[in-house]
């Protein structure tokens, strides 16, 4: 059965298209606002007790403190949330990496969860990365969710190291984020061109190299374990594939009737990347 279209998507989809129409230039500057614009969601009563297990507290940073859970000691675990995600999302795998003698550390990126803001980039959220990593480092592993797998690969492109990282459902490049946006929004041509120009003029004509998963890891020698469900509709597993292909070390798997989501609160999906981080292996 096909999803029904939020009412506010609906008038915001309108809205757009009216205003598209008479200045793509204008509508352009709103939908470049949105892009950069999150939003939350309430927290299932799973993810409260995964929190209320945790150590809570908060970690200054530049762009407001951010809201930190961790679980468990020894060897640290970083774990990475999606956009529009909290770190308590990622609270299956923290619980069972604590009970495997590991330390897992989530957040809330800025802009998201319990961490101050309503927009973000993946700018903020990589340099949030980095903060935690410089913190309470080294990482004995990175587990990364959709959108967080970007986030990892540029920053194990740049500054962040590793010695095993997983993603989950792993947004590839931002083409596919350009489109997937714009057409959820019904962005007419004329407007998402001006929208390319407005981002490309603010983050440069390379923006899409930039931010890349498969660029960012092309030279990569830290060892991935790609976890991808053939049913996720947000993320097609293509992206999955892709990003293993393009990431010289990394082993690609798939899972099936998991979705997007459910895959962060699966038992199976949840012991393979423990294992992996433990010893390599995805049984």
């Amino acid at each position: 059965m096909k999803a029904k279209v939020p009412i506010t998507i609906r008038l915001l989809t309108t809205a757009l298209r009216i205003l598209g129409a008479v200045s793509p230039q204008l509508a352009s500057r709103w939908v470049y606002h949105l892009w950069f614009t999150t939003h939350r969601f309430a927290e299932p009563k799973r993810e409260t007790r995964w929190r209320e297990q945790a150590q809570q507290f908060n970690l200054p940073h530049k762009y407001g403190p951010l809201a930190m859970y961790s679980w468990g000691e020894g060897p640290l675990v970083l774990l990475v949330h999606g956009w529009n995600g909290r770190g308590t999302q990622m609270g299956g795998f923290a619980v069972s990496l604590a009970k495997a003698g590991y330390r897992a550390i989530a957040f809330d990126a800025p802009g998201h969860g319990r961490t101050p803001g309503n927009s973000s980039t993946i700018f903020r959220i990589i340099d949030a990365v980095n903060v935690i990593a410089n913190e309470f480092g080294p990482l004995k592993g990175v587990v990364a969710h959709s959108f967080g797998a970007m986030v990892i690969a540029r920053a194990l492109g740049t500054q962040l190291t590793a010695e095993k990282v997983v993603c989950i459902n792993p947004a590839t490049h931002l083409d596919f984020l350009i489109e997937s946006f714009c057409n959820t929004l019904k962005i007419t041509p004329r407007t998402r061109s001006a929208f390319l120009r407005r981002l490309e003029k603010h983050y440069g004509s390379d923006i899409g190299i930039q931010i890349s998963a498969e660029e960012n890891v092309a030279g990569l020698s830290v060892p991935a374990l790609i976890i991808h469900d053939v049913d996720d509709y947000e993320v097609p597993w293509q992206q999955g594939e892709r990003l293993a292909n393009a990431w010289p070390e990394s082993r690609f798997t798939k899972t099936q009737g998991l979705g997007h989501r459910r895959s962060l609160r699966d038992r199976a999906t949840i012991e393979k990347a423990v294992n992996f981080i433990a010893d390599g292996s995805t049984v």
